[in-house]
């Protein structure tokens, strides 16, 4: 009977001193256990963190406590800022932050008013937060964005490749192409120019030598830039590996200027292609094309005498109102990104269309060709107060914004170029009603969102620059048609606004009316 009175005691004291401790968890309105031994609670509202006795490891004081982390570390929110606790209550890192990333290899990337930095296992801020971007650390090198310029620092948080590059080349035998300034030049792993941003051009080191291109004229260098041969751009009967339109944006890549244009007067204009002089002289009704010490005399009324020229709809301004579809056609989006979802009635499209290339197809001058190259602004107006941002995999994720919300938008530029063929149905008026319809393709120069916050009488802006995961080409449909001053146009694209695994599948459109300011 003793024996049996001690087994029996011995199981029942754990369940009573099991049922006496749960006792301090009916203190709390609610209760989540997030982890052995260790409880989620709220009072009042608030949440905090407890662990099996009852001590307070985090004080019921903040808007959300996160699950334990594999580290033993978990993420607080505070009054819209994140912060890290360890579990024995000491914080990690201070409630500071409107994004922390998970710690690799002792460091973790944090986001402060828009600017991203690195912290330490400490929380200290060892890469602080002043850049648009920073990419992981890799052979003790991360690469970083700072008002649109690149460079790279190290894991002290030193940046000993300046930020000043408009782009930089991956790094191979211990030296990288950069681009500063529209002009192309090398540096190596300590950051030193070894060779001067000098150069329209600059292809890669072959045995040693690179052919480069300076004021149009294609020479080779050596790896430390010293010339090892010279050739005349008009002798040589190749062309360069790689171009790109030249622009004054700080955000578009350039990796070499194509052209220059001037306009000498008002009937004389002087284009300049690679080195090679283009020069345009209208006179009357004759225009003069000269090409070195060629020339042509070209006659529009000639022309127009004998027969009509096609001059198509293109050139102008375009306004409409942009939206994104799914792959079934229709507006709705899953529930992962519902954060999407647009104001319709205040996402605006502006179109800049400033070139125009008419080809004829037709002797009366009815039916033609119509390409150019424009510049295509989409506002994005989100309806809901989160705005994305890209995550530590690269991938598109919610941002909550937890002040006084005016606006939260996301903005891309693109640059465009059509191919539309178009139907005049009048021989004689080419203000008549018209129809086109083609492909059209564009290319992203810049994207950034935006929010503007309202806070105690304060309005601030907010503004991050970043490719979020969107799709650098792509091309669609559009379709043009009108009568006179009243015209419309339509664009339906067919690669998705985001990268394949890294965002929604959504395909941009648009609809709007289309001004031309004359005839082209």
């Amino acid at each position: 009977m003793k024996y049996l009175s001690i087994l029996l005691f011995a199981i029942l004291l754990p369940l009573f001193i099991n049922a006496q401790d749960k006792q301090f968890l009916k203190a709390y309105d609610k209760v989540w256990e997030i982890e052995e031994g260790y409880y989620r609670v709220m009072d009042n509202g608030k949440i905090g963190l407890i662990n099996q006795w009852g001590d307070v490891i985090i004080p019921c004081e903040n808007d959300q406590v996160w699950n334990l982390r594999d580290n033993g570390n978990v993420r607080v929110l505070k009054k819209g800022k994140l912060g890290v606790y360890n579990t024995n209550g000491d914080v990690v890192i201070p409630l500071l932050y409107d994004m922390i990333w998970d710690f690799e290899e002792g460091r973790a990337r944090v986001l402060r008013n828009g600017k991203v930095g690195y912290v330490n296992a400490y929380g200290n801020e060892f890469i602080p937060c002043k850049y648009d971007q920073i990419w992981g650390f890799e052979d003790g090198k991360a690469r970083v964005l700072l008002n649109g310029k690149t460079g790279y620092v190290n894991l002290s948080g030193y940046e000993f490749i300046p930020a000043q590059y408009q782009k930089i080349w991956p790094f191979e035998d211990g030296r990288a192409k950069v681009l500063k300034n529209g002009k192309m030049g090398y540096i190596n792993l300590q950051g030193v120019e070894i060779i001067d941003c000098l150069y329209q051009h600059i292809g890669d080191f072959e045995d040693g030598v690179a052919r480069v291109i300076k004021n149009g004229e294609i020479s080779y260098i050596d790896i430390r830039g010293n010339p090892v041969n010279s050739i005349k751009a008009a002798d040589l009967k190749t062309t360069p590996d790689s171009l790109a339109i030249e622009s004054d944006d700080s955000d578009v890549d350039n990796s070499m200027r194509l052209s220059n244009h001037n306009q000498v007067d008002g009937d004389t204009t002087v284009i300049r292609v690679f080195g090679s002089r283009i020069e345009v002289v209208d006179k009357d009704e004759a225009r003069e094309f000269s090409v070195g010490k060629s020339s042509h005399i070209y006659s529009e009324a000639k022309n127009i005498k004998n027969n009509r020229l096609f001059k198509g709809h293109y050139w102008g301004v375009d306004i409409g109102l942009n939206n994104y579809i799914n792959s079934n056609g229709d507006f709705s989006l899953a529930n992962d990104y519902r954060y999407l979802s647009l104001n319709s009635g205040k996402s605006v499209e502006f179109s800049l269309n400033a070139l125009q290339q008419n080809i004829s197809l037709s002797r009366k001058g009815n039916v033609g060709l119509v390409s150019g190259l424009g510049l295509n602004y989409n506002n994005y107006r989100f309806d809901n107060p989160n705005i994305p941002i890209v995550d530590e995999s690269g991938n598109l994720a919610p941002q909550p914004i937890t002040v006084g919300l005016e606006k939260n938008k996301l903005t891309t530029l693109y640059l465009t170029v059509p191919l539309l063929f178009e139907v005049q149905f009048s021989q004689r008026n080419r203000n008549a009603f018209y129809v086109s319809a083609g492909v059209i393709g564009a290319y992203k120069l810049r994207s950034h969102t935006k929010i503007v916050t309202k806070q105690e009488g304060d309005r601030n802006k907010e503004k991050n620059r970043s490719s979020f995961g969107l799709n650098e080409f792509r091309y669609g449909a559009q379709v043009r048609f009108g009568y006179k001053a009243l015209n419309f146009y339509g664009s339906y694209y067919f690669t998705p606004l985001f990268q394949k695994g890294r965002g929604p599948e959504l395909y941009p459109v648009s609809l709007g009316v289309a001004l031309y300011p004359g005839r082209w």
